[in-house]
């Protein structure tokens, strides 16, 4: 296999390098790999990822508290380490290391991810982490996603009480489990317990390291449930870490087991050896260093990838252009990214297209959904996804067409976004809302709140108002009523937009009676 496969592989095998070869068609003799067999790793998706991260570099001191908590867990002292930082400072590298340090420890591991288009989605989190434990794949019919949740939960000796309200969680059919009389606020508070009393049977069993990150980004309803978790893990072989950025107000500091980690900017020392590790064997001269050390003004995301649009300049002047195109950090701009990105993303030719379409769906999408809108053909998208992988912009899991994306950093994703011009933008939000309405009948269903967004942005006001409506109903039959009341809010303000007509007043008074209850 070609260099660049191997990296794509990350740790997945086992590999012999086979040196330069001469390839026919190549013109140059090419760096080539042997697949000798697969590695026994305990998790795909962090193999993938082994060969995206740069060295840590400056956190010595936190790994260390993070693995003296660790040790604190296994004897069965609950621990929480809270990871607060601003953006790009190195958080989930640092949640990263933490796994590499005991990835060859017996231990189970979950991972809930929050994000920006689903503060108002009630259980997000929760729920995309049991779609992923299970094993869910695009296509995958109710009855599929119920047998590979069966499997899971059995084996976490869960009652068909439990199956029948994770499958409800799930927005699948539990006509397989006995029918549970509760309303939604007993159906709410019941799937809490259920949801803690799995963690607790799994933590009877073995060591639990639960990761929550973007906790900034968090819906209230998950809150309240990880709330739960941090009161009740005290006497539970369990650490629970959670990053955020400094403008969440974690809600748990001060308790005897919880930790407070606060992430700062490295110096210019440290800042430097990132560079030269980067550099590898391709060295950057003394002030070219010098000038992305200053600028990206010690945030190690705003380093790396100076460094790495620095390293694709063709020679020495277009590095030091590539510096000078991008002004000095400030400490909320992030103005050097956005230079080395546009950079990066312009010599990647059409890939830069497929960035922003995947940048307009959100930090994360599927094939499938980038397929739709896209329009490309299969073989030049996978070209292009290729190359944006390959440039450290994209992770990917599993593949197409069951392959879901993830942008590096969500800076990178907002930075791709924002190139984007307004009605191009809008234009491509309303193909997103397209696709979703015609081809994707279980996300509109399920998921209103992601129509509803793309929507807005696509200035389609009255849709938006719908589907606003539509959510926030959703989540008053789920009694996510803190949620509900931020989507009904939404819905009545798209309405406030629109000429006023008997149906849509009808509408506003539905909307406003549920506001009012």
């Amino acid at each position: 296999i070609a260099d660049g496969t191997r990296r794509l592989l990350g740790d997945l095998y086992e590999f012999s390098d086979l040196g330069l070869r001469s390839i026919k068609g190549i013109a140059a003799p090419v760096r080539t790999w042997s697949v000798l067999q697969p590695r026994a790793v305990e998790s795909r998706y962090e193999a993938l990822h082994a060969a995206g991260h740069t060295a840590l570099t400056g956190r010595d001191d936190e790994l260390n508290l993070l693995t003296k908590r660790w040790s604190k867990a296994k004897g069965g002292e609950g621990q929480v380490v809270l990871i607060s930082g601003e953006p790009g400072i190195g958080k989930s590298r640092l949640t990263a290391a933490l796994m590499e340090e005991i990835a060859s420890e017996p231990h189970a591991r979950l991972r809930y991810f929050c994000s920006p288009q689903h503060t108002d989605s009630a259980f997000y989190p929760v729920i995309n982490q049991m779609e992923r434990g299970a094993g869910f794949a695009q296509g995958d019919s109710a009855d599929v996603k119920l047998d590979k949740l069966d499997t899971v939960l059995s084996a976490n000796s869960a009652t068909e009480h439990d199956m029948s309200l994770i499958a409800a969680l799930l927005s699948l059919p539990a006509n397989r489990y006995p029918a549970l009389d509760y309303d939604a606020a007993q159906r709410r508070a019941k799937t809490m317990e259920t949801l803690h009393a799995q963690v607790v049977t799994l933590a009877a069993r073995t060591t639990v390291l639960m990761i929550l990150e973007d906790a900034h980004w968090i819906d209230p309803t998950s809150l309240e449930t990880f709330g739960r978790f941090v009161e009740k893990l005290k006497g539970l072989n369990i650490l629970l870490v959670i990053t955020y950025r400094p403008e969440f107000n974690a809600p748990w500091i001060g308790d005897s087991h919880v930790t407070t980690l606060n992430l700062n900017r490295l110096d210019d020392g440290e800042a430097s050896r990132i560079v030269a590790s980067l550099a590898g064997n391709k060295p950057l001269s003394a002030d070219v260093v010098a000038d992305i050390v200053d600028r990206s003004d010690g945030v190690p995301l705003f380093i790396e990838e100076m460094t790495k649009a620095v390293l694709e300049a063709e020679n020495e002047t277009a590095a030091r252009e590539t510096v000078a195109a991008a002004p000095a950090q400030t400490h909320a701009v992030p103005a050097s990214l956005h230079a080395s990105l546009m950079s990066r993303l312009d010599r990647l030719g059409a890939a830069k297209g497929i960035a922003q379409v995947g940048a307009a769906i959100g930090r994360s999408f599927t094939h499938a959904l980038l397929a739709a809108v896209a329009n490309d053909d299969p073989d030049d998208l996978r070209i292009h996804l290729d190359r944006l992988i390959a440039s450290g912009l994209l992770f990917r899991q599993g593949q197409p067409p069951n392959a879901t994306y993830l942008f590096k950093h969500a800076l990178l994703r907002d930075a791709a976004y924002s190139m984007l011009l307004r009605e191009p933008r809008r234009a491509l939000h309303a193909r997103i809302l397209e696709a979703l309405e015609t081809k994707f009948a279980d996300i509109a269903e399920s998921q209103p709140e992601i129509l509803a967004h793309h929507a807005t942005d696509a200035g389609q006001i009255e849709k938006a108002a719908g589907y606003w409506g539509k959510a926030g109903l959703r989540s008053l039959r789920h009694s996510a009523t803190r949620e509900a009341l931020a989507q009904l809010t939404r819905a009545q303000e798209q309405f406030a937009a629109l000429p006023s007509n008997s149906e849509r007043l009808r509408s506003q008074i539905e909307l406003q009676t549920y506001l009012a209850t």
